[in-house]
């Protein structure tokens, strides 16, 4: 039986479906090259007329803004003249009509001059003005009318009103009126007049805008199309046919003419509405930013002038916001848009609003569109024609290369593997010819080897390829799930997270990332063993993997720590409803070798993409929100804010500024006296710890202990307060202070320490300092959380000669059935109670009570906090043994500790406390 195959059809040849496919990519690359060049072509070409109509803006803008300020320095100046010149009216005739006479600026300054505040020039006289304006012949003429007794004035005037709330130097711009002359457009420029800084009068310039029309128009002459100009108040100031934008009135034989503004001609042209509309929203943007206390102002702008609307008013007080910024942009602000149908050209358009700063004018530049798209297209048409040719030529050369060194050769293999092979012959498998030297050749030869060794290992290598797989799979298992629960790892979290980033994303939804740490769990493995405490995080696990969803991830990161992501939640409200049924999850006692254990967690709750939208900051985030959830109790839930974040790197620069400092020695002990009551003594001294930071100054203790007790390094810290406290005991003894016991704070965190003990009287000892001369003073919180074993140690404390008060009493959680078993000497009241104790009756009664109930118990009583006569004598009344505050004595240093007490070692407790307070204060 023949195993050669058919002759291969034309069609399936490979010489044919190269050349088809040949054909196929030179249409694709003739098609992707048409599109690319059209697409890119054409909008870079766009691109660059957008840019030409930006330019071409500019620069009529800063035509426009070069007489702008020619007027503006020549308004000041008039300012200044009118400001520094005698009030001389031949003087002010002289000089004036020549500041205005420039012969460059004929053209368009028209007019100008000085007017003075009532009574500011000539005492008596209420109009004064020095105003001299061109004839029809060009000529200046100065005009006396507008002190005429009879007139109006000029004070009321809506181009002087805005003067009087201008800054020196600044220039206010009217709104745009007829030239009755020339018929021309015109606007003046307003520079207020100031004296010792109050405002006496303004200085004004008319500017002429007869040539804007030919400005606008050889401007956007290049462009083919046409450009217009409208004032601060939307009203025309040029446009292409003045017969739309302008309207006649005759006024006692005398014809006027006046520009409409953009919203009466937009009622007359439905075409021109939506630019209409951009000028006018424009306008709004100005009035909206102005603040409610200025709007006030605009309010009295309008009122002392009946030419100005308010919407006016608001405007100019706009202008002049604008004119004070430190950092405004001082270049036209640009507005684009396209309209379908220009009116006057009667195709669509290109409409760019350039807005200037200094006056609040817009100068429209109207642009064909069809101009720039023709352009493009014939560009992009020849850069076609020439790609195609090109890619032509190469494609036919490319063919014959091709066909004659890898199809021709091609061929030839083929045809020697369908050499037939006589039928009942023992065959093997048919190897190429490899004695070409190219290519080929050494592909024939490397086939020929490999197909030899494939057919002799094939059998073994599916057998190891199957053992691989399976064993990757087994390693690819532990390597990504916790061998104790079966949940996720640490290492299959955070891929999962990146997977829930990555779909938050592309669908734009949030998710939360959960920490949840099993509160008191250490306490579990201490009393119940390991195997209790992995049998309960099995069950654990086991109740949170029915809590997700299929979508979700539970995991478990290490020790007592599990991690949730919870994917697609529409708001926090759904974060915190899976953190109550956590909670309300694990409230259930768990059955652990016959035990029933309650179980309490603290839970750290992160949202993205609000908190953050990196896979490192999402898990700190979570991991600072559960760390602030065990702060304020346990057993609860916290979200992350950006304060614990703050909080935390503070509190991160305090823990390396305490490293340092204790290695430093800029720690100090400060003493505050203690007395008794009835013997008026000296009976010790509380130590109280004080951080000299060299670059922060001095840092009370309430800002660095809870840090000290976080880290563990509150106990380093504590070594050193009791060592430095058994030297100052020593200096105290010689200088003959004796009798007396230094109290010291313990942190619950040192009160739970194994050593505790051992290292106090190793310390002592090195110090050669009885136990005797220490009171070590505890807080409640301290021994509440395994009184049996906080009750042995401090048994022991006690046997080993130290003194032991409760520290803070009656603000903690502790019962009288503890209290009588604590082996404790004193009570002291918490300064809670003192602070108000003369005014507040509840205060009173808790004091009393305290007081009588350590006596009944048999123990001694301090108050601390006593700053008042009166707190001193209810606590003498009430029978308090010990008394310790500011009243009595503040905390000082150990030096100045021993000059006090040395001196005064026989005087009364109300001779001590004064001396003490004149020499700490």
């Amino acid at each position: 039986m023949s195993v050669i195959r058919p002759t291969v059809r034309p069609k399936n040849t490979i010489l044919f479906k190269f050349s088809f496919g040949m054909s196929v990519l030179f249409l694709v690359m003739i098609t992707a090259t048409y599109m690319v060049v059209d697409l890119v072509a054409k909008e870079y070409l766009i691109n660059k007329n957008k840019e030409l109509i930006y330019e071409t803006g500019l620069h009529i803008v800063a035509d426009i803004s070069l007489r702008i300020s020619i007027a503006e320095t020549l308004a000041r100046n008039l300012a200044a003249v009118g400001e520094t010149l005698p009030k001389d009216p031949q003087l002010f005739r002289q000089v004036i009509p020549q500041m205005l006479d420039m012969q460059e600026n004929q053209d368009f300054i028209v007019g100008g001059g000085v007017w003075p505040e009532p009574e500011q020039f000539t005492p008596g006289v209420v109009l004064r003005s020095f105003f001299w304006g061109r004839d029809s012949l060009g000529k200046l003429q100065y005009f006396d009318q507008y002190n005429d007794v009879e007139s109006t004035g000029y004070h009321n005037e809506d181009w002087y009103v805005p003067g009087r709330y201008s800054k020196p130097g600044e220039c206010l711009w009217s709104k745009s009126y007829m030239d009755p002359y020339t018929l021309a457009p015109m606007v003046t420029c307003t520079v207020a007049m100031f004296q010792q800084q109050k405002f006496v009068g303004n200085a004004t310039v008319d500017v002429s805008l007869q040539q804007l029309k030919s400005i606008l128009r050889e401007g956007s002459a290049k462009l083919g199309g046409y450009a217009y100009a409208v004032d601060r108040n939307n009203k025309f100031l040029s446009f292409p046919d003045e017969q739309l934008t302008k309207i006649s009135n005759r006024d006692n034989n005398n014809l006027t003419q006046e520009y409409i503004t953009v919203k009466q001609l937009a009622e007359k042209l439905d075409l021109f509405q939506p630019i209409a509309d951009i000028l006018t929203e424009i306008n709004k943007t100005f009035i909206q930013s102005v603040a409610d206390n200025n709007r006030l102002l605009a309010e009295d702008i309008a009122e002392q002038s009946k030419q100005i609307s308010l919407l006016d008013a608001q405007l100019i007080v706009a202008n002049m916001l604008l004119l004070r910024e430190q950092k405004y942009d001082r270049n036209a602000k640009t507005i684009s848009m396209i309209s379908k149908q220009d009116f006057l050209l009667g195709e669509p358009v290109n409409v760019s609003v350039f807005i200037m700063p200094k006056t609040l004018w817009k100068v429209i530049v109207v642009t064909p569109q069809q101009v720039a798209i023709n352009s493009a297209s014939k560009v992009a048409n020849l850069i076609l024609i020439l790609l195609t040719a090109i890619m032509i030529i190469a494609a036919f050369f490319g063919f014959i290369y091709c066909r004659r060194s890898l199809i021709v050769p091609m061929y030839k293999m083929v045809k020697q593997l369908q050499q037939s092979v006589p039928e009942g012959e023992h065959t093997h498998t048919a190897l190429l010819d490899d004695r070409r030297q190219d290519e080929f050749g050494l592909l024939a030869y490397h086939f020929n080897q490999a197909k030899i060794a494939l057919d002799r290992n094939n059998r073994d290598l599916t057998l190891q390829i199957n053992e691989r797989k399976q064993a990757e799979q087994q390693l690819k298992h532990l390597a990504l799930h916790d061998p104790l629960t079966g949940l996720p790892n640490r290492l299959l979290f955070q891929d999962r997270l990146q997977q829930a980033i990555a779909l938050a994303k592309r669908h734009g939804h949030k998710f939360a990332v959960f920490f949840m740490d099993l509160d008191n769990f250490k306490i579990i493995n201490d009393t119940m063993g390991h195997e209790a405490g992995d049998e309960l995080l099995r069950q654990v696990a086991l109740r949170l993997s029915e809590t997700g969803r299929e979508t979700d991830t539970v995991a478990r990161l290490g020790g007592d720590e599990f991690a949730f992501i919870i994917n697609k939640i529409d708001s926090i409200a759904d974060a915190v409803n899976f953190a109550l049924r956590l909670n309300k999850l694990l409230k259930t006692p768990i059955a652990v070798n016959g035990n029933n254990i309650n179980i309490g967690s603290s839970i750290g709750v992160t949202i993205y993409p609000d908190d953050a939208d990196n896979c490192d900051e999402l898990l700190r985030n979570a991991d600072i929100a559960m760390y602030q959830a065990k702060d304020d109790g346990r057993n609860t839930t916290r979200f992350f804010t950006r304060e614990m974040k703050a909080k935390l790197q503070q509190n991160k620069e305090i823990l390396t500024d305490l490293a340092e400092s204790l290695t430093q020695d800029h720690f100090e002990l400060y003493y505050q006296p203690l007395f008794t009551i009835d013997h008026k003594t000296l009976v010790g001294a509380e130590a109280l710890i004080r951080w000299h930071h060299p670059d922060k100054g001095m840092i009370p203790p309430d800002k660095f202990i809870a840090v000290a007790e976080q880290s563990g390094l509150i106990n380093e810290l504590g070594d050193w307060v009791l060592a430095q406290a058994c030297r100052d005991i020593k200096n105290f003894v010689n200088a003959g202070i004796l009798d007396i016991k230094v109290a010291i704070n313990i942190s619950p965190v040192q009160f739970k320490r194994k050593d505790f003990l051992q290292q106090m009287l190793l310390i002592l000892a090195q110090h050669d300092v009885s136990a005797n001369c220490i009171e070590l003073e505890i807080t409640e919180g301290a021994v509440m959380d395994n009184v049996d074993q906080a009750i042995d140690m401090m048994q022991a404390l006690h046997d080993a000669g130290f003194q032991l008060a409760m520290d803070d009493f009656g603000t903690g959680y502790s019962s009288l059935s503890y209290l009588k078993r604590f082996p404790i000497q004193k009570v002291k009241i918490d300064r809670s109670f003192i602070s108000d104790l003369e005014n507040d009756d509840d205060n009173k009664s808790i004091t009393t009570a305290i007081i009588q109930m350590s006596h009944s118990l048999g123990l001694d009583v301090l108050a601390e906090g006593v700053e008042t006569e009166a707190q001193l004598q209810y606590l003498q009344g009430e029978k308090c043994d010990f008394v310790q505050g500011y009243y009595t004595g503040r905390p000082m240093p150990a030096s100045q500790f021993i000059e006090t007490f040395k001196r005064a070692k026989d005087t009364s407790l109300a001779e001590r406390a004064g001396m003490v307070s004149s020499i700490t204060t």
